[in-house]
């Protein structure tokens, strides 16, 4: 019968550590390389969703506000048909309460896009700006009619519109300055 020489059955003890050692090395490697791999996946797909909702904004953003614009036009020429001050083409309401309804409903579609995607400040000052369009639209449906309020209503819009601008372009990072204000109407436009 063979019997192992003492010295011989440290060097087997030894060999079996090393191996068990090597396989824990590339048990964990493994891991590691698992959880790394996934972790730069996730982050990679975050930042991937992040730019493809931040490049909606500026499109989401101008939709709303052509869409805002275009009721209140509707509605501005709406109230001159019916003998508030302005200087649009009146509208007569036949024609044009189909079309501010129809401008209202698109505008409802464009208001949820800002909810989805707004910045909050942004979202404060599109409703701000909703409310005086809203105003505005009183006066087009004959609830409204004292053309002093109308006037200042006519203001208020401006004035929420550019704050509704500034906000946007300070979200979308437009660094090119602020939005000049209007100096009202050119001198030629007084001349009759």
């Amino acid at each position: 019968m063979f019997t192992a020489h003492p010295c011989q059955k440290g060097n087997d003890m030894d060999s079996w550590l090393v191996q068990l050692l090597t396989l824990l090395g590339v048990a964990i490697g493994a891991i590691a390389s698992f959880v790394s791999t996934r972790w730069l996946e996730r982050t990679r797909w975050q930042r991937e969703e992040t730019i493809r909702w931040y490049t909606k904004r500026p499109d989401c953003y101008g939709e709303f506000a052509a869409t805002t614009n275009r009721f209140i036009q509707t509605a501005m020429r709406l109230a001159v048909g019916l003998g508030l001050p302005g200087t649009g083409q009146p509208l007569d309401p036949a024609t044009g309460l189909p079309a501010l309804a129809a401008a209202e409903e698109e505008l409802g579609v464009k208001w949820e896009q800002i909810l989805m995607l707004a910045s909050p400040g942004t979202i404060t000052a599109g409703r701000e700006w909703r409310h005086v369009a809203w105003h505005i639209e009183w006066f087009a449906r004959g609830l409204r009619n004292n053309p002093a309020e109308y006037t200042k209503a006519v203001r208020d819009n401006e004035e929420a519109k550019k704050r509704f601008y500034t906000v946007a372009r300070a979200d979308l990072a437009v660094i090119s300055g602020e939005i000049p204000d209007d100096p009202g109407p050119p001198a030629w436009s007084d001349e009759h």
